[in-house]
């Protein structure tokens, strides 16, 4: 996803710098005839009225855009502490989807649609043979599925237990009080000997036991089907629980000469969980510290990049705190709206600091210079942010419940960084008094590393000033 939206990003700028204005140099251009009608009616726009508010707000009232902004963060911080992180498959559809209502079918009829694998270990080669060992597997089983375990929504486990048990019957006339594991480790051998089958690998095992036990024949398999019960869903976090339990008991019980494995699709989706944990936190780690460098070396102030990092982060936290409050899970979809977010808002950014320095090397003062960046920048942010924002609405009509909360989540965030590009960083500027100013050092790594001077940024838009 990074990699191809980097690539499309690319695309666009050699498009917007090139098709663009060669397809409009070859369009034809009728003479506006009303043209000052026309001016009357941009200067009116909402855009400006909006964009003229805004600089009120920025410049007479910094203290309290600051104190406000103090208090969404506070609010955001206690949503975030409720947020949760899924991963369970079925989450990610509407609760009428067919592929849930399958899952709650299947799980009826079959005891469960996703499974849990357990895996013991005997310690031994052959160790499939000994009575006790097949006897502890059966323990385990029964455990699973037992009453008192109904939190563990166990509905089915199958393991090489029922075959042996099945002969040891079948053997005995069909007599269901030889439906049991047999005491002699010889019976044992000699019903996998009896049983007819298939090798097609030549591995040792019978192809219909490939699936319990492995070529050693020291390691043998449970599978314990997991259901939904009276839940819509397991949550991965009440999957982490049903492991958890699970871990629990066969820690205490297990002799100590048996180890155990617990794996399958459920401790996937957990380790996808901390996965995304981890990763959400690496990445939002090296956006910011990005971010920070590129603004750093681009106005050669290092000021500079620890304000621009402000309207960039109130957004990030208002994104998780809505998430939190709102109950929608981080998973792998929205895992990434925080990453996304920073590197939308911080084209806003360099648009305002840019233009508010050089209305600075202009001798105008702050207030004069916050009024200009925002007469000359304050519109194009506005249009990008409404595209941006009406772009992604269009998910929400998807099935998929991710993309839905991305589309909405993505909106809101670009309503946020927009926000915080014409009103919070404006009124940080005015009320911290902070220097953005180039920096005056010929030092060499400024000599080196100073990567302003590549791309000419600053703009002649002195006349565009509004007093």
């Amino acid at each position: 996803w990074g990699l191809f939206s980097a690539i499309g990003v690319i695309f666009a700028v050699i498009i917007t710098t090139s098709l663009i204005p060669a397809a409009l140099r070859l369009m034809p251009h009728k003479r506006v005839i009303f043209s000052g009608i026309i001016s009357r009616v941009q200067r009116e726009s909402i855009i400006e009225r909006i964009t003229g508010l805004f600089t009120v707000i920025a410049i007479k009232h910094s203290r309290s855009v600051i104190a406000v902004t103090g208090i969404i963060i506070i609010v955001s911080v206690l949503g975030i502490t409720k947020l949760r992180v899924e991963t369970a498959f079925m989450a990610y559809f509407k609760e009428k989807d067919y592929m849930r209502t399958s899952s709650i079918l299947i799980g009826q009829k079959y005891g469960g649609s996703v499974g849990t694998s357990i895996l013991i270990d005997s310690g031994e080669l052959d160790g499939i043979y000994d009575p006790s060992f097949l006897n502890t597997i059966d323990s385990i089983r029964e455990w699973l599925v037992a009453e008192n375990n109904n939190d563990l929504y166990v509905g089915r486990t199958d393991a090489f237990t029922d075959v042996i048990k099945s002969m040891h019957m079948a053997i005995h006339n069909d007599d269901p009080d030889y439906f049991r594991i047999p005491e002699n480790r010889m019976d044992v051998r000699d019903y996998m000997e009896i049983y007819g089958g298939n090798d097609r690998d030549s591995d040792g095992r019978i192809d219909d036991f490939e699936s319990y036990f492995d070529r050693d024949m020291q390691t043998a398999m449970i599978f314990a089907k997991v259901w939904e019960g009276d839940k819509k869903y397991h949550s991965t976090t009440y999957i982490k629980y049903i492991q958890n339990r699970i871990d629990r008991y066969l820690s205490k019980t297990l002799p100590e000469k048996y180890t155990y494995t617990i794996t399958g699709e459920p401790s996937i989706m957990i380790r996808l969980s901390d996965h995304v944990i981890s990763g959400q936190l690496q990445s939002l780690l090296f956006c910011f510290i990005a971010v920070i460098i590129i603004i750093i070396l681009l106005f050669k102030n290092w000021k500079a990049g620890a304000v621009a990092m402000i309207p960039m982060s109130v957004a990030v936290i208002i994104n998780f705190g809505i998430m939190g409050w709102f109950g929608i899970r981080l998973d792998t979809a929205t895992a990434i709206i925080a990453s996304l977010t920073i590197g939308i808002g911080v084209d806003d950014t360099i648009h305002f600091l840019n233009s508010f320095r050089h209305f600075k090397k202009q001798n105008y003062s702050v207030d004069q210079s916050i009024t200009g960046t925002l007469a000359v920048t304050g519109k194009a942010i506005s249009y990008t942010s409404l595209a941006l924002i009406f772009g992604f609405s269009i998910l929400v009509f998807s099935n998929y419940k991710p993309i839905i909360f991305f589309g909405v989540l993505s909106a809101l965030t670009m309503v946020a960084t927009t926000l915080g590009a014409l009103i919070i960083l404006p009124a940080v500027i005015k009320f911290t008094g902070v220097s953005l100013e180039e920096s005056s050092s010929h030092q060499w790594f400024w000599r080196y590393a100073y990567i302003g001077r590549f791309f000419n940024i600053e703009q002649d838009t002195d006349n565009n000033i509004k007093n």
